[in-house]
Formats: C-alpha cells, sequence, structure tokens
C-alpha cells in the first residue's frame, strides 16, 4: 500500500494541466489535484521571479545591428570573432560564409533549469530546444519570436494542449538523442519558416555565463549550419 501512496505522491510533483484535463476527459473528478496544481505553479512563479530577479540578464540586440548588411567586411571584429584565421583549404566557401551568412534570433524553448541561474554551472556546456525563423520577416523579429517560444514552452510544460503540428518538438525535449531539426506548424508559426531543434552552447559564450533573461540567443545561419554569435556582441 505505501508503495503505490509513494508513487501517486510522486506522480503528483511531475502532474500538468494536461495530464488533468485527460483525466476529467474520462470523467474522472480531478479538482483536490487542481488545487495542488495550482498550488505547485504559484511555488514555481515564485521561484522563477525571484531568480529572474537575481539573475537578471539583459541583452542589448541593437548591438549587431551593424554586422546585418551582407556581405560583410572580413575586417569587422564580428567577421573576425566567427570566422577564426582562414583555412588552408576552402578558403573562399570560409570567406563566402562569414560575409553572407545570416544573423538569427533563437528562442529558449527548453534548457536545463541552471543554465538560466550565474555561477559555476557542472558543466560548461549545455544542450537546449531553440525555435527560430529563416524568412526575411521573421529571422530578427523579437515579439513573434517571444509570443511563439512562451507558447511552445507552455505546450513543453504540459500547461496547455499540444497542437498536432507542434508534437514534434514536445517529442525534442523527451528524447536527448533528437537532433533533428522540424518545421514548426503552421497553427503557431504565423506564416513564418521556423524550425525547432536541439542546440549546444558552452558557458563562455553567452553574456555573464548563463541564458540572457528574455531567453533570446542570437545564432549565425549559413547554408543549413548554425552557430552561436558570442555574447560580447550583444550583451546588455
Amino acid at each position: 500500500m505505501g508503495f503505490f501512496k509513494n508513487a501517486a505522491t510522486e506522480w503528483e510533483k511531475i502532474m500538468t494541466e494536461n495530464d488533468l484535463d485527460q483525466m476529467e476527459a474520462q470523467g474522472l473528478d480531478v479538482s483536490a489535484y487542481r488545487e495542488k496544481l495550482a498550488a505547485r505553479r504559484a511555488k514555481e512563479q515564485a521561484e522563477a521571479e525571484r531568480d529572474r530577479q537575481l539573475f537578471y540578464n539583459p541583452i542589448d540586440l541593437s548591438k549587431l545591428e551593424p554586422y546585418f548588411a551582407t556581405p560583410r567586411s572580413m575586417e569587422t571584429p564580428f567577421f573576425k570573432a566567427l570566422a577564426g584565421k582562414a583555412p588552408w583549404f576552402g578558403k573562399e566557401k570560409w570567406r563566402k560564409k562569414h560575409t553572407e551568412g545570416e544573423i538569427i534570433y533563437v528562442g529558449v524553448v527548453d534548457a536545463p533549469k541552471e543554465l538560466w541561474k550565474g555561477g559555476k554551472h557542472e558543466v560548461d556546456s549545455h544542450q537546449f530546444i531553440g525555435v527560430y525563423a529563416l524568412d526575411e520577416a521573421h529571422k530578427r523579429d523579437v515579439e513573434w519570436l517571444k509570443r511563439v517560444t512562451t507558447v511552445l514552452r507552455e505546450m513543453c510544460e504540459g500547461k496547455r494542449h499540444v497542437a498536432a503540428d507542434c508534437q514534434a518538438v514536445v517529442e525534442q525535449t523527451r528524447d536527448e538523442n533528437n537532433w533533428k531539426t522540424e518545421r514548426l506548424g503552421a497553427s503557431l508559426a504565423e506564416g513564418a519558416e521556423a524550425y525547432t531543434r536541439k542546440l549546444v552552447i558552452f558557458d563562455k559564450e553567452l553574456p555573464k555565463g548563463y541564458l540572457p533573461t528574455d531567453g533570446i540567443v542570437p545564432h549565425f545561419w549559413y547554408d543549413g549550419t548554425i552557430q552561436r554569435i558570442p555574447g560580447e556582441f550583444y550583451k546588455g
């Protein structure tokens, strides 16, 4: 009997609104669980707000504007930081990539909790699920990115119904070996050519060594490749 009681208690720690909706649809009374979940969500929100203030990490995306136009100069600090030294072979491809590649904004959908906090992390590299657009109208549209990222986070956290064409991103958060690039469903994309995928980032590449408070991480995209832009170029 104790085993089942402990299992139920453990489940209550991770139950979501979606779980309760499904149980309710089967005719079960989940009112007591909803009260417990509401209390847990309130506690989570209070902790998140505390951390937000404690580890406030603003960014200034306008600092990237001088590097938007392409082809960009090879003499800029931006080019030199991203491109590094010219390779012995493939020098023209290397030059083309770093003078013509696009700056895009990536919204953080799902990331380790410690990556939102300052201080010494157990590891200095982390995986996270990001969403981004490649079309001209949305690739640096901050308001669009915030809307989409918020909805995807809530789907992944079980706070709202998962749209059928957004199921792939929820599955990405549950499978550490899923490195597929998925097209974002039309029900959420608002007409954007948008994608979700798992990305890797190092502490040293982020402003202050952890994620910006608004959850936007600029990246550099070229011909299917994507890399981080050093935080020094957009730190607040």
